[in-house]
């Protein structure tokens, strides 16, 4: 089993939207995943659920206070299992464990656990990344992203997750007009792939800013396959997911 964390410090870079590509392209090829809603600011996630699920079975707050993943998680399909977000969790933003969440979810039998997060750094965040096996960080071509993946960094030295695998993924990517190096997108995407301390973590694959993701995220039963209007997003998905975790994803998502 892998835990693939979404977390950025910098709010509106996606991270709902790389959560919801990975976990309907992994459930969609087989896998059997379970989804931890851990933005205790917008519940993006819950979108999966039906008003009726939404006030039936515990949440992840009671995940966090101690009940188990069978008493919190709602079956969305036979490979989806969704514990939801709940606004009470930042009750737990100045808990003392960091490792409360990682020895709840140990022995559990799924394929893949995938957690989207709070735009924030705590102590949620905290053990959300000390559970984790992979971290994904969208970014976006601004100033404030940089700053943000910066300060992340150095927060995640002070975790010691050695063995964290990291990758840092330009979401909503738009192509600069020009190749002039002093084009403000191409300085912003220059800042990231120069700086020392984490241009290495930086994935080559990238998601490029579109309507067909938006109408993927709000139409439930739109699909991305190699058809002409969707043929460029579902590559950059497929891409991205094998270059994450070296797997093929199916015709369509």
């Amino acid at each position: 089993m892998k835990i693939i964390s979404v977390n950025s410090i910098k709010g509106g870079t996606g991270k709902t939207t790389l959560s919801i590509l990975f976990i309907n392209a992994l459930t969609k090829a087989g896998y059997r995943c379970l989804v931890i809603d851990a933005d205790a600011s917008n519940n993006s996630l819950s979108a999966y659920l039906t008003d009726g699920e939404i006030s039936q079975k515990k949440s992840v707050f009671d995940l966090f206070l101690g009940a188990s993943v069978e008493e919190c998680n709602i079956e969305i399909n036979k490979n989806l299992d969704l514990i939801r977000g709940d606004v009470r969790l930042n009750e737990f933003r100045s808990t003392d464990s960091l490792k409360r969440l990682k020895r709840t979810l140990q022995g559990l039998d799924y394929d893949y656990v995938i957690i989207d997060t709070s735009p924030t750094y705590d102590n949620i965040i905290g053990n959300v990344l000390t559970a984790s096996d992979i971290l994904l960080i969208p970014v976006q071509q601004d100033i404030f992203s940089f700053q943000a993946v910066k300060y992340q960094f150095e927060k995640l030295v002070d975790l010691e997750l050695d063995k964290l695998d990291i990758h840092i993924i330009f979401n909503q990517f738009e192509k600069p007009l020009t190749d002039n190096q002093d084009a403000y997108r191409n300085q912003i995407t220059n800042m990231f792939l120069n700086d020392e301390a984490f241009n290495a973590f930086i994935n080559p694959c990238r998601i490029s800013r579109s309507s067909v993701f938006r109408k993927f995220i709000n139409k439930q039963n739109y699909q991305l396959s190699d058809k002409a209007e969707t043929r460029k997003a579902y590559e950059e998905v497929k891409a991205l997911i094998k270059s994450v975790l070296n797997i093929k994803i199916k015709e369509r998502i």
